[in-house]
């Protein structure tokens, strides 16, 4: 009878296997359903080196996940409402997948808009990455953002970090951080490049936040690892989740509308479902201001105090 039973469950665990490999097997492995690309080929690459700033002036647009979905006029209009704006940062999923077609859209969009030569500084997503188990970095990353390679071992570029007269910006690479090896050497070196910004601002910006602004979206991995060394920052700015958070330090932006329903495992200090996007300025001291997408209208500040 036991055997039986075993027998039984062990039918029972393979059929349940099977049926949920085929329910995400197009999330997992699946190609993307548009055409590949076939209009001009373009060529250029983003700069990130910002020119003309001074140790009392830095104004910096900050953009949430994208995956393609904005146009040339959402440009022209983040242009227009933020003209002394000195770079663009993006916290990754500026690509909805990391593949020839999303790469040449993106691009195009881009260098048609008001902002294209505006220098960009982001982070990957894990749009970013190739779909399946042997996941890697689109080798479109390394010829868009050429960023210096300053990081801990692992993807160049990827993982770095841009000082400026008043900033120390840092960038973190989420996706390879389930392996253990570089989770530790990533911290190690975070808590490095923090202690030696001298009196600059650091700002971390990072794809997966530590606190979830969504249903489901949780990471206990990074939430374990970084929530410490990060609430020393002075500001930590992510996406992932679609849904706007704040609890200071940490920031999760929302350019690309709504993919899950909020819920929380602590309380955040404002919530928000629209699309939105950031601007930060320092100059006497720091300030991030959220701001509605569709027609620029503030929904929320945060006064950044300098550790």
């Amino acid at each position: 009878m036991r055997k039986w039973i075993s027998i039984i469950l062990i039918m029972l665990l393979l059929a349940g296997g099977a049926i949920v490999c085929v329910i995400r097997w197009h999330a997992w492995f699946g190609m993307p359903d548009e055409p590949k690309w076939t209009g001009e080929t373009v060529e250029e690459s983003f700069s990130y080196i910002v020119h003309d700033t001074t140790p009392e002036s830095l104004d910096m647009i900050i953009l949430g996940d994208i995956h393609n979905r904005l146009t040339r006029s959402d440009y022209d209009s983040l242009a227009v409402r933020v003209p002394q704006a000195d770079a663009v940062v993006q916290v990754g999923d500026w690509m909805q997948r990391g593949q020839n077609y999303y790469y040449q859209l993106l691009m195009r969009e881009w260098t048609h808009s008001m902002l294209y030569g505006m220098p960009v500084i982001a982070c990957p997503g894990n749009h970013e990455y190739s779909k399946g188990l042997g996941k890697q970095l689109s080798p479109f990353w390394e010829k868009a953002f050429d960023y210096p390679h300053n990081g801990p071992s692992g993807v160049p570029g990827a993982t770095y970090y841009i000082d400026f007269p008043s900033l120390r910006l840092i960038a973190i690479d989420t996706n390879p951080l389930v392996r253990i090896v570089y989770l530790t050497r990533t911290l190690t070196w975070l808590r490095n490049a923090m202690n030696t910004a001298g009196n600059r601002y650091t700002v971390v910006i990072m794809h997966h936040p530590v606190f979830s602004a969504a249903k489901g979206r949780f990471n206990t991995l990074i939430y374990a690892t970084f929530r410490h060394a990060l609430g020393e920052a002075d500001l930590v700015l992510a996406g992932h989740d679609h849904s706007y958070m704040r609890r200071s330090p940490f920031v999760v932006l929302n350019t690309s509308g709504p993919l899950k329903q909020q819920r929380f495992h602590y309380t955040p200090e404002k919530t928000d479902t629209v699309q939105t996007y950031g601007v930060l300025s320092i100059a006497d001291s720091a300030k991030f201001i959220v701001y509605r997408l569709s027609d620029g209208a503030a929904l929320d500040s945060l006064y950044v105090k300098h550790h």
